[in-house]
């Protein structure tokens, strides 16, 4: 089956399935802040569709992309640059709130995991077997890195330098969604010429999550990340055009309206 939508009528290109991907996740992150001021639950529910498209996107743009080491550092910059900011304001403005809320690693260990697959691949079909040991080490090193932060961390006497490690470096262990979303967004990738494979891996993966989680899926109040399975609708009506191009806004969009969010609810909440 191609990327191209499976049904005809109403469609959406790149940049529309994005487009969707931002309201929702402003409607996530508005409940994030307000929640104790009474914005319900619903809004949340509504945000957990919001990973899935961003990591399908991801594989999209990952392979149409001309310059992909490009494409990476600007994630990294992104990631790197949303801690510093992030610590800043939480120094300047204390909350309760933790500002948590950084994608760009999520994205950027996806999209590096997608590039030593793209490396393996090619070094198994060369024979080129030095390359495919060298590559397999590669992507066992964010994960070795995780482990070496979390044992700093846990230590009794934690040295104060080893935080600045998680600025510095997107680990499995210390990023949004942590393992699972980085494997969802490769599956995304090795199956993006079979979109009913990719919708069938994804209502796996939130049925898993939902009845993994100890309650029963009715439980919204306490069990509700699995409704991401409902990315399966705006995923399904993708049509593989590209659509309007607006290159830097998500990294704009994303970190500045998640600061006016946070700084608004301090004043509010004050």
């Amino acid at each position: 089956m191609s990327t191209l939508t499976l049904h005809k009528g109403i469609t959406l290109n790149h940049f529309q399935l994005k487009c969707l991907g931002i309201l929702l996740m402003v409607f996530d992150h508005v409940h994030q802040f307000f929640y104790i001021d009474g914005i319900p639950m619903w809004f949340t529910w509504l945000g957990r569709i919001v990973a899935p498209i961003f990591l399908f996107l991801s594989a999209e743009g990952f392979h149409y992309t001309r310059n992909r080491f490009k494409y990476l550092l600007h994630l990294y910059i992104g990631y790197v640059g949303m801690h510093i900011v992030s610590r800043a304001l939480e120094i300047g403005f204390p909350s309760e709130t933790v500002l948590m809320n950084n994608i760009f690693g999520t994205l950027f260990l996806t999209v590096l995991y997608m590039l030593f697959i793209d490396y393996l691949v090619q070094s198994i079909r060369q024979h080129q077997w030095w390359k495919l040991l060298g590559m397999i080490g590669l992507m066992a090193v964010p994960i070795v890195l995780s482990f070496a932060i979390l044992s700093l961390l846990t230590q009794e006497h934690v040295p104060s330098w080893s935080f600045y490690l998680i600025y510095i470096l997107p680990t499995p262990l210390f990023i949004e969604g942590g393992f699972p979303f980085i494997v969802l967004g490769i599956m995304f990738y090795l199956l993006r010429k079979y979109r009913l494979a990719q919708l069938a891996v994804l209502i796996l993966f939130s049925l898993v999550i939902g009845f993994s989680s100890g309650t029963s899926l009715l439980d919204l109040d306490n069990n509700f990340q699995w409704l991401m399975i409902f990315a399966v609708i705006p995923i399904w009506l993708y049509n593989g055009e590209k659509g309007r191009s607006m290159k830097y806004f998500f990294y704009l969009f994303y970190p500045a309206h998640i600061y006016f969010l946070y700084v608004f609810a301090y004043y509010v909440q004050r």
